[in-house]
């Protein structure tokens, strides 16, 4: 599902999301994370072993809700992830350019990862806005 230019216009600020994943014995997990968005998909960065990682390799549905600061408008995305590689040095510094701005590449170095996370990407089936213009 293609994702609208409302929307997106929505998601292209840095706004924090929370994924909600499905564990094996039924239970919700739900995360705060930063998210990118394209075209037809959003995806995070996460370790490969995490909760969020093992829950979409057992059950790929998802949701992710993206809420304004003043909390006046909203985006949920409901849908199936999936693991997708590995996020590169390069998507990583574009992840975390919107929310560092121009301290981007100093919190890179301040944070660095062990080894390279996993891309998770969230293919939306149902967009659900609320004051999204």
């Amino acid at each position: 599902m293609k994702i609208s230019a409302a929307v997106g216009s929505f998601l292209a600020r840095p706004l924090h999301a929370v994924l909600a994943t499905h564990g094996p014995d039924g239970e919700i997990s739900q995360s705060v994370v930063w998210y990118r968005a394209e075209e037809d998909s959003v995806w995070i960065s996460c370790r490969p072993g995490s909760v969020k990682a093992r829950h979409v390799a057992n059950d790929p549905r998802v949701s992710l809700l993206v809420l304004a600061p003043h909390g006046g408008s909203y985006v949920r995305l409901e849908g199936k992830a999936m693991l997708d590689g590995t996020v590169s040095d390069e998507q990583r510094l574009a992840l975390i350019s919107p929310y560092q701005g121009a301290d981007a590449e100093v919190w890179l170095i301040e944070h660095p990862l062990p080894s390279p996370n996993a891309l998770l990407r969230i293919r939306p089936e149902r967009v659900v806005t609320s004051n999204v213009r």
